[in-house]
């Protein structure tokens, strides 16, 4: 730990110089970069509490620790440290976004009381089990999972996941991926809500194809997919028969023939007449 960075209120004091951040009121910055600085404890936070984005990615952290007064903090970014355990959370009731990405974090928890964390990063860390991910079901709020990179084997993680109301879900490069028959058709069959699974997004199409193999197998999923094409030509040929309406019905009723005059302004006073202003002998032959 010698030769670490340490977080004193004089080497604070110094980043947010760097940064062009506020010195002499720390309580005023929303956000931190403590990125890349080799730190291994967490301390003398406590006079920044209003924080609302904290970098510390890329350090030694092994204990989340010292960030109970950051109450307004938003957005937390812990990848890329040794962090073995999810705790010291409490008091950030106001986070969002968590992101414990290449951690050795084993069980999820410490979650229970993060009741507006909506976006969860979990990538590459010792997850394996379903009951090592069972606090999910406390996070009422989450609408993004990431979970890539980890080591879960077990069909009964996406029976826990599938209870959970996510918009986007990354499971790739773990063992149940390939271990699950049809894993594609059977997560999005069971996510009605998702719209991004891995690395692709889910489209209506997508659900009602899986929900339909689910259901009937391959059969019923081909079946299904012409019922599509079949939707999807009757569409296109109303808008057309909509388009070949408007021109008829244009052509019953032709627009009145335009009238390059009609908009021409006569200042009060003035005469509308072409013959304003000509000579009265060009006028008379005008008009022969």
């Amino acid at each position: 730990m010698d030769g670490s960075f340490k977080l004193t209120p004089e080497s604070l004091k110094q980043i947010c110089k760097d940064h062009k951040l506020y010195t002499s009121c720390p309580e005023l910055n929303d956000v931190l970069y403590l990125q890349c600085k080799g730190i291994e404890v967490l301390e003398n936070l406590e006079a920044y509490t209003g924080l609302k984005t904290l970098y510390l990615e890329s350090n030694d952290i092994s204990a989340i620790q010292g960030l109970d007064a950051l109450v307004n903090l938003r957005s937390l970014y812990l990848g890329k440290n040794i962090i073995q355990r999810i705790c010291g959370l409490e008091a950030l009731v106001q986070l969002e976004t968590l992101d414990l990405s290449d951690n050795r974090i084993s069980t999820v928890e410490g979650l229970s009381q993060l009741q507006r964390l909506r976006t969860l990063v979990l990538a590459n860390n010792q997850l394996a089990t379903a009951a090592d991910i069972q606090q999910l079901e406390q996070c009422s709020s989450l609408v993004t999972l990431d979970l890539s990179g980890n080591k879960l084997c077990e069909p009964a993680a996406l029976t826990l996941l599938a209870g959970l109301q996510l918009a986007l879900l990354k499971l790739q490069g773990n063992p149940l991926v390939s271990l699950v028959k049809h894993y594609r058709k059977v997560v999005v069959s069971s996510m009605p809500q998702l719209n991004y699974l891995d690395d692709a997004p889910v489209a209506d199409q997508d659900r009602r194809l899986a929900a339909a193999f689910m259901q009937g197998g391959i059969p019923a999923e081909a079946a299904e997919r012409q019922a599509i094409r079949s939707e999807a030509a009757a569409a296109a040929q109303q808008q057309r028969n909509n388009f070949d309406a408007m021109v008829a019905a244009a052509r019953a009723a032709p627009a009145p023939p335009h009238d390059p005059m009609r908009f021409r302004a006569v200042p009060p006073g003035e005469s509308d007449s072409d013959d304003e202003g000509l000579p009265a002998s060009y006028i008379a032959q005008k008009h022969a």
